[in-house]
């Protein structure tokens, strides 16, 4: 091999491992939003699944007389 060519193959495994670098990155960004988009959502059914179970526990008073106003 000569000189130009073995930069050309230095330049190539150069080129590929800044690519694969990028592609990772890309592809662990896009992993790293899915789990904390899956988190919200989870976080916010479980709130919601809280509410109701709070509400069926706890129904609100009946309010009979003047007393139950004050």
């Amino acid at each position: 091999m000569r000189g130009s060519e073995v930069k050309g193959a230095i330049a190539f495994v150069l080129f590929m491992i800044i690519t694969g670098l990028i592609l990772f990155g890309f592809l662990l960004f896009a992993v790293v939003l899915m789990v904390v988009g899956l988190l919200i959502f989870l976080g916010f059914y479980l709130y919601v699944q809280i509410k109701i179970w709070w509400a069926k526990r706890h129904p609100p008073k009946e309010l009979e007389g003047p007393e139950d106003y004050f």
